[in-house]
């Protein structure tokens, strides 16, 4: 009986230390050799870009080299370009003036009351125009790069009501809430209202009647101002952190997994006139161990 268990013991150990291990991918891929000039193959927009593919791989990936599908930027990198705020504005009801501060901040030390009361907050208010009617008024486009620090700062936009007991209190909408982080190819979105609906964060002194607070949905923020009897009301919507010069990895586009039989050819179509390095990612994996084959292209497509 001792002799198996020992037996059964080194068998254990041998089977624990094996890793599962998997051959690197003998992947090719080749273009329509007469598309080639030097070391670029050339396409009129339009055209099918015919990928030829040989060997057996488990799984293949696709960058096209767009904008966002670069395999270069696979990663989450930060680069900061000019920060941008825009949106439109109304104001409804009553005649009580400068009811509504835009402010924004990178230094926010908590989100309890007393850190947001306190904290470093500008006043950018006079950066864009503000409604003083029902008529919608685009803000602008203001510039507030000068706000933040270096590419891996954080930003944090509040938008602070102010409605005064005696008279009847404004009602304020914001519509278009866009956020940006502009760069020389591309703009990176950091807030809108729609993607951020769940991420609002509202304080107040006074919320009497419970309407007299900012309230988030998928296309405004709102607030409704009471009657003249109404408490005077000091009110807060503040956006979650923004990450002003972080920008999310590129994606690629699955051409082929694991459970899927080897494909001889991806054809795809590039939307528009550029020059764009294509890449193919070609693996094999275990639960232990990942091989992968990198084919690389320099497409041009001309109008």
């Amino acid at each position: 009986m001792k002799k198996s268990l020992i037996i059964l013991f080194a068998l254990a150990a041998v089977a624990c230390s094996r890793k599962m291990q998997v051959d690197r991918p003998d992947f090719g891929v080749s273009l329509d050799p007469a598309r080639r000039v030097a070391d670029t193959f050339v396409y009129r927009l339009g055209d099918s870009t015919r990928f030829q593919f040989n060997g057996s791989v488990g799984n293949i990936a696709f960058y096209s080299g767009e904008t966002g599908k670069r395999y270069d930027s696979r990663s989450t990198t930060y680069q900061l370009g000019k920060v941008t705020l825009s949106f439109s504005s109304k104001s409804e009801f009553g005649a009580q003036t400068n009811t509504l501060q835009v402010l924004a901040t990178n230094n926010l030390p908590g989100f309890d009351s007393a850190s947001v009361v306190n904290a470093a907050w500008k006043d950018i208010s006079s950066r864009g125009k503000l409604a003083t009617s029902a008529t919608v008024v685009p803000f602008g486009t203001a510039d507030l790069t000068d706000l933040v620090g270096n590419a891996n700062d954080s930003l944090f936009i509040a938008f602070k009501y102010s409605g005064v007991t005696g008279t009847t209190q404004r009602t304020w909408t914001i519509t278009d809430f866009s956020v940006n982080n502009v760069l020389a190819d591309r703009n990176i979105a950091l807030s809108t209202v729609a993607a951020d609906v769940a991420y609002w964060t509202r304080y107040g002194n006074v919320w009497d009647p419970a309407n007299g607070r900012w309230t988030p949905s998928a296309t405004d923020l709102k607030i409704t101002g009471g009657n003249a009897s109404a408490a005077t009301n000091t009110s807060w919507i503040i956006t979650r952190p923004l990450y002003v010069g972080r920008i999310a990895p590129d994606v690629s586009t699955g051409v082929k997994s694991i459970n899927e039989p080897d494909k001889t050819e991806y054809v795809y179509v590039y939307p528009a006139p550029g020059v764009y390095r294509a890449t193919f990612i070609a693996y094999n994996h275990t639960v232990d161990e990942e091989k992968s084959t990198i084919r690389e292209f320099i497409i041009k497509v001309t109008p």
